[in-house]
């Protein structure tokens, strides 16, 4: 029974992971006409800040607005994965596929949204994974030991905001030394 509660919501999850992959695909196409790279409200959701963000929501009782939270949470972070992906195959290959013939246009439809199908079915499943655990967990907790919930959701804040700003700071580094250019 356990188990077919948690598939349950995993499918309802990677459901709202789906819809925001699209919003998320839609962005990155118009943010590659436009320009290179999104700013740096679009690529803070990494899955520390997730983590946290989900444990901070999933305490309201409220289920409409937890998914709501869930699908804003979902979009930006599928359109970080995704955009990550693509600028770093932009940054290493365009300039072979252009000298080989193709046009920017089907360099992007042929080559990058190609390779960028196993970014996107990633980047769902782990959004999933890593929403329902945290929800299925906490609610579990809340049901054996009620009167303990506050005190683990803290810890796991806590923990999640450590990675985060431990995340923050190894990307900022290898950013600096990276030159892709």
């Amino acid at each position: 029974m356990l188990a077919f509660e948690f598939l349950l919501e995993f499918v309802y999850s990677s459901l709202i992971a789906m819809v925001a992959t699209a919003f998320a695909v839609a962005t990155v196409f118009r943010f590659f006409r436009i320009s290179k790279k999104p700013g740096f409200s679009f690529k803070m959701m990494n899955i520390s800040l997730l983590g946290l963000l989900t444990t901070a929501v999933s305490s309201n009782a409220n289920s409409k607005i937890t998914d709501a939270f869930l699908f804003a949470f979902a979009y930006l972070y599928i359109l970080r994965e995704i955009s990550e992906h693509l600028s770093k195959f932009d940054d290493i290959f365009r300039a072979f596929f252009l000298s080989m013939g193709y046009t920017r246009h089907e360099y992007f439809m042929n080559v990058i949204f190609k390779f960028g199908k196993w970014k996107l079915l990633q980047s769902v499943l782990s959004f999933s994974l890593v929403t329902t655990s945290i929800i299925f967990v906490l609610g579990e907790f809340r049901r054996l030991i009620p009167g303990q919930i506050d005190s683990l959701a803290l810890m796991l804040s806590v923990l999640f905001a450590v990675i985060c700003v431990l995340t923050w700071f190894v990307e900022r580094d290898r950013n600096k030394l990276s030159n892709s250019e």
